[in-house]
């Protein structure tokens, strides 16, 4: 597909197995299978025309990864978003991230900012309202791949790539976003190429970890907040009327 993230181009594969992990993956992550959707072998054998062994080993990988799960002679489907580990996951690249902008940054290549400023162009042309649906997930994906790729350290760059890369593609914040963060991220494009061109490492180390903060974290611990209240207030209303019969009283 056309808007596959890098890192599912850097090694080309070529096993039966292989191909079905990354277009069933991708399905997952772009939201065109939706959590708790049930996956059938022989639905995914008549779409992407392989047997069944190759899709069973695509699926043991992906429930690896936490992306689907797995239950014996009961069920398979794609695996719930689970905020809290989505967070930490966020929390762990921005990181890692951050750490490559800190190496890459005072010893980029003009090739190198070339290439970055390209992937920041491909980004300010999107809708910068849906930045936090998949599509836009990617485009953010592939500038901050190629960070960590330029940088140099292969663990990070295999953690984000194999451990981390499929859970950031994944749509969480399903709403629109708002004015003020949009105008922020149209600032931080800016700000973020001029950080690089000027080779600040610290500072774009320190842009990168605030941005994650601003766009990603903060909203999701909102969101969580928000499941959490909805979720004592529902145990708070079974407790006070078990049986459902909420206005009733005083009849």
């Amino acid at each position: 597909m056309s808007d596959a993230p890098n890192f599912r181009r850097l090694r080309p594969r070529t096993l039966i197995r292989d191909q079905v992990f990354n277009r069933l993956a991708n399905d997952i992550v772009s939201g065109r299978l939706q959590p708790l959707e049930e996956i059938r072998d022989a639905d995914l054998q008549a779409e992407y025309g392989v047997s069944r062994t190759p899709i069973r080993e695509a699926m043991i990988r992906l429930a690896d990864l936490d992306l689907i799960e797995l239950s014996s002679n009961r069920f398979t489907r794609v695996a719930p978003i689970d905020l809290q580990l989505q967070l930490q996951r966020t929390e762990a690249a921005h990181a890692l991230i951050g750490h490559s902008a800190l190496q890459l940054a005072p010893r980029i290549t003009d090739e190198e900012l070339a290439e970055l400023s390209r992937l920041l162009n491909v980004i300010r042309a999107f809708d910068t309202g849906d930045f936090a649906k998949h599509e836009g997930l990617v485009l953010w994906y592939d500038f901050y791949e190629a960070i960590v790729r330029m940088a140099g350290n292969s663990v990070i760059y295999t953690l984000l790539r194999e451990q981390l890369g499929l859970h950031l593609l994944r749509s969480v914040l399903k709403a629109r976003m708002p004015d003020d963060m949009i105008a922020y991220l149209e600032r931080y494009v800016d700000e973020i190429e001029s950080t690089f061109a000027r080779r600040d490492g610290h500072a774009a180390r320190d842009l990168i970890i605030n941005a994650f903060t601003v766009t990603v974290t903060a909203p999701m611990l909102r969101a969580i907040e928000l499941h959490a209240a909805e979720q004592k207030h529902a145990w708070s209303a079974h407790v006070a009327h078990p049986n459902g019969d909420v206005g009733d009283q005083g009849s």
